[in-house]
């Protein structure tokens, strides 16, 4: 049985035993005994107020359906994934109260939905790149095997095919680490703490920092300036912006700063070009399209910060980048904004 039709019901049925009710009521109040004159009159008020009684019922039985097909309609958009808020308001207050709730729980999929459906894209890339890098170093190794098992690799030749052959293997191991880090980074339930950034930096980041003669670490932060942060993540996150600021930086500076509670991470490296801006966070995306592994990389490093910052209510962005300098900005958002 459909609402309308259910609350007809239920209000004529109210209203009709309530007109029976009023009637007898009305001439115990008065003192007058019941008799067959009486009872025909109750009958007939009881028949002339069942009709407005009914067309009232109908008006209210109409209006609350209208009402319950506006929340139907709003559970059809959502399975439909049309997450469009509704701000209207309506003077009962529960449907009030309902429609924010459901305006709440469309976003929450909404976020969750898309986070998914990134998360699948992502391990197919993942699962795809990791195909192709696998294979040419496993080539590369199951040549210099047949060579040896055929004698074709003289005994002179043999520790510089076993070097080649370990480079070939620690490729293999950096690629499976940068895998499993990419992977770990998509976890969302993380705990956090409360963490002063320049102790963190100078004590723990800077000490296992590649040196570079020509370049100069400079730690600027504010001392006393705390983030709130899963510990390990935000080590990770630090570690990987400034070994990639490392790698393209030959001469100059990295320095890290906070400006009004943003972080920022400064070097004076390679320019990034503008149409890269959003590109270099993507997956196995590398601007250097050489074959030096040792510069270039696997592509996962920031794509790794930016699911690190994501879990932890941040974001990272490239801000700025010229012949001058390159800016990495690292700050907090509300959960909302983070889709």
């Amino acid at each position: 049985m459909k609402i309308k039709s259910f609350l007809i019901i239920i209000y004529t049925l109210a209203g009709f035993f309530i007109s029976i009710l009023s009637s007898f009521l009305t001439y115990i109040i008065i003192g007058k005994p019941i008799g067959v004159t009486m009872v025909i009159q109750i009958v007939f008020v009881v028949i002339f107020l069942t009709p407005v009684v009914g067309i009232i019922s109908f008006i209210l039985g109409r209006y609350l359906s209208l009402k319950f097909d506006f929340i139907k309609n709003r559970l059809e958009d959502i399975r439909n994934e049309n997450y469009v808020k509704d701000t209207s308001k309506n003077t009962i207050t529960e449907i009030n109260d309902i429609n924010d709730n459901m305006n709440f729980l469309s976003d929450q999929l909404k976020y969750l939905i898309e986070d998914l459906k990134q998360k699948n894209q992502d391990l197919s890339n993942l699962l795809i790149s990791m195909a192709h890098d696998i294979k040419t170093p496993i080539t590369i190794l199951n040549g210099y095997i047949e060579e040896m098992e055929d004698g074709m690799i003289e005994s002179q030749n043999l520790p510089q095919a076993l070097t080649h052959m370990k480079e070939e293997i620690k490729f293999l191991d950096e690629l499976t680490v940068d895998m499993l880090e990419f992977i770990t980074s998509m976890d969302r339930h993380k705990t956090k703490e409360k963490i002063e950034l320049y102790t963190l930096v100078q004590d723990e980041i800077f000490p296992v920092l590649p040196l570079k003669a020509d370049v100069k670490y400079l730690n600027e932060l504010e001392e006393g300036f705390f983030i709130e942060f899963n510990r390990i993540d935000l080590k990770k996150v630090i570690l990987n912006l400034l070994d990639n600021a490392i790698k393209h930086t030959e001469v100059g500076y990295i320095k890290v700063y906070d400006k009004n509670d943003i972080i920022v991470f400064e070097n004076s490296g390679d320019m990034i070009d503008e149409e890269f801006k959003e590109k270099i966070f993507e997956p196995f995306f590398s601007i250097d399209k050489s074959k030096n592994r040792k510069k270039s990389g696997f592509g996962l490093g920031l794509s790794i910060v930016k699911n690190l910052c994501l879990s932890n209510n941040y974001t990272c962005t490239l801000h700025s980048s010229d012949k001058i300098k390159t800016l990495f900005y690292l700050k907090k958002v509300n959960k909302e904004m983070i889709k």
